[in-house]
């Protein structure tokens, strides 16, 4: 195994993750802007980046700026 693959941590593929996924979707995003949908699947397409907007960069964003349990944890003491 590679020296730099044992030094991952899981907060850095955490990261890495979180990073593929908001650059997916707005490679997504940038995709839809410049090609056309054809007219019949306009509204599939719209569910489908509206669920993947929704759900993945509302994951990312709630899990990074949220508060946590260790932030409440602080503020108690």
């Amino acid at each position: 195994m590679p020296e730099w693959l044992k030094r991952l941590t899981k907060t850095d593929i955490r990261n890495t993750i979180a990073l593929t996924i908001v650059y997916g979707v707005f490679i997504a995003l940038f995709l839809l802007i410049y090609n056309p949908i054809p007219k019949e699947n306009h509204d599939t397409v719209n569910v489908m980046i509206g669920f993947i907007t929704g759900t993945a960069l509302g994951g990312i964003m709630g899990f990074y700026f949220s508060s946590s349990k260790t932030d409440k944890k602080h503020e108690g003491e």
